[in-house]
């Protein structure tokens, strides 16, 4: 298979970008995997299907810090024995498991431990909250107490103006001077009698 591709067996002529200069014939489009053994043929049509199925394809290691290339062929036999694999528990108690854990890991063990912690959790928690709780009522009692204090101190003090007012009726509109019966409140200046 050397060349390219008769331009005569193409029904429409194709694009003049897609010819070789050297043979004058449509470039072959080998699966571009070729050099690492694919041997596959196709219509150019289903280059990108055959290059995203391609067995032959580098893939880098799906998991976190691998990094290592493999071919898409090989990739279940590395997924066996990456030293990088991690994977949730299937059985849903959330544990990551990696090679050295899983063999080891006993998810009621985990659930149950979580539970604890969770359970203990929600202890130091109602036991802050009532702690708070206390601390507000105690407040709330004191702020009544103060609250009290002051209406029975405005009741007090307004009983007294009453008392006070009832107490004296008409001195309220005294200047606080007294006059006797028959003495004017207007004083004379003794010189100006005394000229008249």
């Amino acid at each position: 298979m050397s060349g390219g591709y008769e331009v005569e067996l193409f029904v429409d002529p194709p694009d003049h970008d897609l010819i070789c200069i050297i043979c004058k014939g449509v470039l072959r489009c080998p699966c571009r995997n070729e050099q690492q053994g694919c041997t596959a043929t196709f219509p150019l049509s289903e280059q990108y299907l055959h290059t995203s199925t391609c067995q032959f394809e580098w893939l880098l290691c799906p998991q976190q810090g691998c990094g290592t290339r493999i071919l898409r062929k090989d990739a279940q036999a590395h997924a066996q024995v990456c030293s990088y694999w991690r994977q949730l528990c299937p059985m849903g108690c959330g544990t990551l498991l990696n090679r050295t854990n899983q063999a080891k890991h006993n998810c009621y063990r985990e659930l149950q431990e979580r539970y604890e912690a969770q359970r203990q959790m929600q202890r130091n928690i109602a036991s802050t909250l009532r702690r708070k709780m206390q601390r507000m009522q105690s407040r709330m009692a004191q702020m009544t107490r103060q609250i009290s204090l002051i209406c029975e101190s405005l009741e007090l003090s307004e009983n007294l103006e009453e008392e006070e007012e009832e107490e004296s009726p008409g001195e309220g509109t005294s200047t606080g001077r007294s006059f006797s019966v028959g003495q004017s409140p207007i004083t004379h200046n003794s010189s100006s009698s005394s000229s008249s």
